[in-house]
């Protein structure tokens, strides 16, 4: 299985806030794409990312933001547009304001945990998740905590599940890789093993190793999801800023 293949095994169920304070951000194309109504862009959002295409999902969600800025279905949208082209400074600031206005979608929870991670953010991605370990599904939150820097707990946390008779590949992959994050390589090997042939076991092995160093999280973030981190992001931008919602005027 090539790696991007297992990436989409590895978080099937994830996908892809705090306002940057005294940051202008990234510049916002307000032309960039035709005045449209929200639910028909969060059309287009989707299939912009189920093609990969992470700056034209970037230009429907900011637009679909702007058109509706209290929608947290659309901010998180947003942060996933921001994932897929790589701009994780962006990510993070959308999905956290997704969760301010109310979002608790584990896919939203595990996606902002990682992005972090990317971030070098490795404590407050653990926070988050320990916040939300009752909505977050077993599988992902041990991977995630062992992407995390906890690889200890990712592997207490799968060990239990894959005892589970439902236990599919997935977890026991999961698994695996939180073994390799902790250094036990003959235990990454093994349980690799029980879903691959021998070959291709000793192969993914290759791959982990090459970034299982304690100061390659965000290449081990990239590699999971399957982009490339844009350095250079400069945040979301500043008119997509959240606002309180305004209260209604009281008359005399």
């Amino acid at each position: 299985m090539k790696r991007k293949a297992f990436a989409k095994a590895a978080v099937a169920s994830m996908l892809i806030g705090t306002t940057m304070v005294g940051c202008t951000g990234a510049a916002f194309r307000t032309a960039a794409v035709a005045p449209q109504k929200p639910d028909r862009l969060a059309a287009g959002i989707e299939k912009a990312l189920a093609d990969r295409d992470g700056a034209r999902a970037v230009d429907l969600a900011e637009a679909a933001v702007q058109a509706a800025p209290q929608d947290a279905g659309y901010r998180q949208l947003l942060g996933r547009a921001y994932v897929a082209d790589g701009r994780f400074a962006s990510a993070e600031t959308a999905l956290a304001d997704a969760m301010t206005l109310g979002n608790r979608d584990a896919r939203t929870i595990v996606t902002l945990a990682l992005v972090k991670v990317g971030l070098g953010k490795d404590r407050a991605a653990r926070d988050l998740l320990a916040s939300h370990a009752d909505i977050v599904p077993a599988a992902d939150y041990g991977l995630a905590m062992a992407m995390a820097g906890d690889a200890p707990e990712g592997v207490r946390i799968l060990s239990e599940m894959i005892h589970d008779p439902a236990a599919t590949a997935r977890t026991r992959q999961n698994l695996a890789y939180a073994y390799a994050l902790a250094g036990r390589w003959k235990d990454a090997r093994m349980m690799a093993g029980f879903d691959l042939d021998p070959l291709a076991a000793n192969q993914r092995i290759t791959q982990w190793a090459q970034n299982a160093a304690p100061g390659l999280s965000q290449q081990r973030v990239a590699a999971l999801m399957g982009v490339t981190i844009d350095g250079a992001d400069a945040g979301q931008p500043a008119a997509l800023a959240l606002a309180a919602p305004s209260s209604p005027v009281r008359t005399a």
